[in-house]
Parts: C-alpha cells; structure tokens; sequence
C-alpha cells in the first residue's frame, strides 16, 4: 500500500485539492484499505485478550476515516496517512525474528533501530504535521463538509494519534528494557569469568 501512497500523493490533482479532490487510483487503493481494517476489526474482536481495545480503536477509526473518503474527502491525505506503514513493515519482521528466536542476530538490533526510527519519522513527526494540515484544511474549506464527517475525522485523529504516541512511548520503553537487560547479562557473565579465575 505504500508505493500505491506514493504515485497517489504525487498526483497533481489532488495535491491542488486536498480535501474534496478525488482520483480512481485512491479510491481503488481505499478499497484495499477498507477491506483490510475490515478484517481487522473482526480479527481483533475475536483476539481482544490478547490485541487490546487500543487495536480495536484503531480499526475502528481507521475503517470509519477512508469510508468517508468517497464522499469524496481527504483523498490526498488519506494516501499521506498511509505512509504510516512503513513501520509496520519492520515491526512484522521484528515479530518474526523473535518467533524464530533470533533476538541476540545482528539483523534483530538493525531491524529495531529501523523499526524505531521509521515509527517516529513516519508517525510521530509526518503524522503530527499531517494532522495540523488536516485541521487547518477542514476547518478553512470553501465547501461545506458535512460535520458528521468533520467531527468524526477529527475524533479519529485525536484518538490515532494518541495511540501513535502512546505506542512510541512502549516502543522506547522496551528498547531501554531490552538495552538494561544486554547490561546486565553481560555484566553477570563478566562476574562469572572473573569468579573462574579466582577460585
């Protein structure tokens, strides 16, 4: 989905129109993007021991947001919102190097560093700066938005974005756990050796 946001973004159409324009290209990669927070929801509902209503939130708002897209609205940004998964891409493959046990390769910590960086350039910064747009565009369009959907897109912004930070803040939470945790072990491991040499 990200290289379709990509050519969706460049379009020249919608970037003069960002918040009524509409172009078939997004429409059809919206679809996509319907269809899969659609599974999402389901798939979470059945999981919410385990994935949580913060997921459940997500899905929700996500699916809610890009059906207001063809009224049409937020098109372009729609596609920029996307981008977003760039760090999905590096966390899917944190989640399979540790389901292989793969936590002390070097492509585990060179995954990490890439998984932390893309979530906070792609999420907290790109995202933060989109939002400001977003509000900026809604609330100055010379066109008349229907306020159920102005309200409700603001409300999954609000509520997206502050799962966006909150999940930074476990991500980073974790690193220092995990880095505290390399520290330790190794210092355990230097006490070991230095106790073999002196008995």
């Amino acid at each position: 989905m990200v290289t379709h946001s990509l050519v969706i973004i460049a379009n020249v159409k919608l970037r003069a129109n960002p918040v009524h324009g509409s172009d078939p290209v997004a429409e059809s990669a919206f679809t996509v993007t319907l269809g899969y927070f659609l599974w999402d929801m389901v798939n979470t509902y059945k999981n919410i021991d385990i994935d949580g209503w913060g997921y459940m939130a997500h899905a929700i708002m996500s699916f809610g947001v890009y059906l207001f897209s063809y009224t049409p609205l937020l098109q372009y940004y729609g596609a920029c919102f996307m981008m977003f998964e760039i760090s999905t891409l590096f966390l899917n493959i944190h989640n399979s190097l540790e389901d292989l046990g793969l936590q002390e390769a070097i492509l585990y910590y060179i995954n990490a560093m890439a998984l932390v960086s893309s979530f906070f350039f792609a999420r907290i910064v790109y995202g933060t700066i989109l939002s400001v747009n977003v509000w900026r565009d809604l609330a100055n369009s010379p066109i008349p938005i229907s306020p159920i959907a102005t309200n409700f897109v603001r409300l999954a912004n609000i509520v997206l974005m502050s799962l966006s930070y909150y999940w930074f803040s476990v991500i980073i939470m974790t690193a220092k756990r995990n880095a505290l945790d390399a520290d330790l072990i190794r210092a355990l491991d230097e006490m070991d050796k230095h106790e073999v040499k002196t008995e």
